[in-house]
Order: structure tokens, then sequence, then C-alpha cells
């Protein structure tokens, strides 16, 4: 809203500075010419100043903003990352975008080595089917549990349950193992 002022005072200064040499150059009275155009001088840098001063102000809240975002969302990565369940967010096709310490602990996989990768990979049996039904919550934003057989790198499969909710821009999963002889189905 300041810039859309500020532009239309510019353009209003350049209007009367165009006025002003017109007369420059067909008045002959260059005295009052001269002491007009001072005025309309000192009026444009007022508002140049006045300007500049919105604008700085806009700035400084901008950054005031920018560190309270920044806060925020070191405490939002603070509290993910802290979660004792295993936590991963994920695109519809499952591939990871964030991904929690538990949960990294769980694939036996560094967190950001996990970023970028799909969760299918970590499937180990019905993988097409896991990939359906990733794409058929995302469609109905509904949340569902699923039980599916995952296989951490260099560790032996065992059956998760993820409770997964979300829409079609981000999938969330909590997962939860279970002991050993529970088959996993979806």
């Amino acid at each position: 809203m300041a810039i859309d002022v500020l532009q239309m005072q510019l353009a209003s200064a350049i209007q009367r500075l165009t006025t002003l040499q017109r007369r420059a150059a067909t008045d002959r009275d260059h005295g009052k010419l001269l002491d007009r155009a001072l005025k309309e001088l000192e009026t444009a840098l007022e508002y140049i100043r006045l300007a500049q001063e919105q604008l700085a102000e806009s700035r400084q809240r901008t950054d005031q903003l920018q560190g309270e975002l920044a806060r925020q969302y070191e405490k939002y990565w603070e509290l993910f990352d802290e979660m004792p369940q295993p936590y991963v967010v994920t695109r519809p096709d499952s591939t990871i975008t964030q991904v929690n310490r538990a949960a990294a602990e769980l694939f036996n996989v560094s967190q950001r080595f996990l970023v970028g990768k799909t969760l299918s990979v970590f499937v180990c049996e019905e993988r097409n089917r896991f990939l359906n039904e990733s794409l058929r919550v995302a469609r109905d934003a509904r949340s569902q549990e699923l039980m599916f057989k995952l296989r951490p790198r260099e560790r032996a499969p065992l059956d998760v349950t993820a409770r997964v909710s979300g829409d079609e821009s981000s999938l969330r999963w909590v997962l939860r193992p279970h002991e050993s002889g529970r088959s996993a189905a979806f």
C-alpha cells in the first residue's frame, strides 16, 4: 500500500516537473518560476523522505516477523525431532520431505539421507499396493491405519503399523513397529 502511494506521489511530482519545464521555456519571469520550482522540489523531497521512513519501518517489521518465524520454525523442528514415535512427512508418492530422529533410527539411515528418498523403498512386500493406499489417503484426505512390512537398512524386516493422514500435498506418517509374529497387511 505504501508503494502505491509512493508511485502516485512520484507520478504527480514528475507531472509537476514537466509543467515547470514547459513554463520555464516560455515564461519571462524566471525568479517567480525558480521560487515555485524550489517549493516543488522541497515538497518532492519531503514525500521521498516520508516514503523512505515508511519503507524503513516496513523493513523493520518484516525483519521482526522473519525473526519470529525463524524462532517458530526452530521450535517446530525441535519438537518434531524429539518426538519419541517415528514420524515421517511425505508427498503422496511417498517421497520423504521430513523425518524425525526416531524414524531415522527405525530406518537405520541418517535423517539427511532419508529426505528425498521414497518411503516405499523400505516396504519389502506389496509395494504397489502400499503406493496405491498412500495415493488414496492423499486423495480422500482422511486418516487411515496401514500395516506393512518395513525393511530398515542392514536389518531384518519388521511389521509396522502406520497412522497416515494428510491431503493432496503431503502425508504424515506416525510409525509403530510391533513385535515379530504379527503379519503385516493393508
